[in-house]
């Protein structure tokens, strides 16, 4: 079975890899084919497992929204999922979007990084989507603690609300 989806033209050579790398990876991973067409971001996915393509579509996705191959791999697990938050969707004032984005990322990425460190999660930036990979449970908390961001919260209640969730998620209660 044949199923088709797109690459934006500035994730097709992350997807591909240097040499083909993390295209072949998938192929062999997945046991399937994959055909990308340079010029549209089509990709192509032969597989006879439409649980493996779904794998791959949210693998694709994933790409598409900043991650890397490796990653967007985890997606393998099935505790791990992908989170997308539209910044552009919730701020109303669409001025202020680019604002609210480097709120999340912080000085030379020092917010979305603590974000990963204290929720096992891998967060990209791109554009006015932030997107998330981790396990279920932790997405929640995310979506908390950028609300808080995007809402206006100084960065002071917003880490201080991660660090109290932390001790939460080590004692196994989120």
């Amino acid at each position: 079975m044949k199923e088709s989806y797109y690459l934006e033209k500035d994730r097709i050579p992350v997807f591909i890899g240097k040499g083909g790398s993390s295209k072949a990876n998938f192929e062999k991973k997945f046991n399937c084919t994959i055909e990308v067409n340079s010029e549209t971001g089509e990709v192509l996915i032969d597989s006879e497992d439409g649980y493996k393509n779904f794998i791959l579509s949210n693998i694709i996705n994933a790409i598409n929204h900043g991650h890397s191959p490796e990653n967007a791999l985890k997606l393998e697990d099935d505790n791990f999922v992908l989170d997308l938050i539209d910044v552009k969707s919730i701020v109303k004032n669409h001025d202020r979007v680019k604002i609210v984005i480097g709120r999340i990322i912080g000085k030379e990425g020092t917010t979305r990084r603590i974000i990963e460190e204290v929720t096992n999660c891998n967060v990209s930036v791109k554009d006015s989507f932030v997107s998330v990979i981790g396990p279920y449970e932790n997405i929640a908390l995310v979506h908390e603690a950028l609300d808080m961001l995007i809402k206006g919260a100084s960065h002071k209640s917003f880490y201080s609300y991660l660090e109290r969730n932390r001790t939460n998620m080590d004692k196994g209660l989120l």
